[in-house]
């Protein structure tokens, strides 16, 4: 196996270097390319090594957003006190991928760039609204951004909406819809498991426990990660009760299409994602009493 590397100063030259041959493959910590070229499912010509770009390593607050860089690592999200305050479900998600190994490395744009369904950072950008930024070079040079709702960035199983030309520089939340979050996941072990189902929630509740809005996604049930928006629905206008979480929890069906392999059956998945929501939910309601009471869980609010 031979090919070529780079390793860029900036994003310009990291994108030019990437313009100059359609067969150059961008690198950041490695996790998933180099498995990739260990099983022969990749054969770049070369490798354009962005870990010199500090630029995409900020986790900020500008305003009324937060903005993360795409080179921020797993281990930097789950630690970080900004994320914990603000959206707890993103740690909660990064402390979950891999081993501590892969955390130190892996980094938030490869996880979304692979376009894994159980891609376990997904789930909790999605309840949060996230806009990713993707920066290309245009015709003459100049880099030139577009941002694009995480919504529309999953396409298929490995697929996404990036352009040959382009990357992920940050991801972007708008901090006027993080409320109370949580994210779960079932795998078959408790590390270094894919998810056999992932999901995360966001919810707003007022002190009597009426949800006011709601915001759930899940992963690994279907060929993207999805949200389920007919048991957001159903949540709002209703006391967080057992019945309501058992309804709402029913609806999820409509919202997955899960598949069966060598990690569960698309039976055990359906099932999983009911259960698992209904936990998220009696957790989140739970926490949403004990802050009325004044005992904060800084876990889920």
């Amino acid at each position: 196996m031979s090919f070529k590397t780079f390793s860029p100063q900036t994003p310009a030259q990291a994108l030019e270097l990437l313009s100059l041959n359609g067969n150059y493959r961008p690198i950041a910590g490695g996790t998933n390319i180099l498995v990739d070229l260990h099983q022969g499912k990749a054969a770049p010509s070369g490798l354009v090594d962005l870990s010199k770009l500090n630029e995409w390593k900020m986790i900020e607050v500008k305003g009324e957003v937060l903005e993360i860089g795409a080179l921020v690592t797993h281990t930097e999200m789950e630690a970080h006190p900004v994320l914990l305050k603000y959206c707890p479900a993103l740690n909660l998600a990064a402390a979950s991928v891999g081993s501590p190994q892969i955390r130190n490395r892996g980094t938030l744009a490869g996880n979304l760039q692979s376009a894994s369904p159980a891609a376990d950072c997904a789930p909790p950008l999605m309840v949060y609204d996230a806009v990713l930024t993707l920066v290309s070079r245009s015709s003459t040079g100049q880099l030139q951004e577009r941002q694009l709702p995480i919504t529309e960035f999953f396409k298929g199983v490995g697929q996404t909406a990036l352009q040959p030309n382009e990357l992920i520089s940050r991801v972007s939340l708008p901090l006027n819809i993080c409320r109370q979050s949580l994210f779960l996941k079932s795998g078959l072990r408790k590390a270094l498991a894919i998810s056999m189902v992932n999901l995360a929630v966001n919810i707003e509740l007022d002190r009597q426990n009426v949800c006011l809005n709601a915001r759930i996604s899940l992963g690994s049930v279907a060929s993207t990660p999805v949200r389920a928006k007919e048991s957001e629905s159903f949540l709002v206008g209703h006391k967080l009760d057992i019945r309501t979480i058992e309804a709402a929890s029913r609806y999820v069906q409509k919202a997955i299409s899960p598949i069966s392999d060598l990690r569960a059956t698309a039976e055990y998945r359906r099932y999983l994602a009911q259960i698992m929501l209904q936990d998220a939910l009696q957790r989140l309601s739970l926490a949403n009493e004990e802050k009325q009471k004044g005992r904060k869980d800084d876990a889920y609010v």
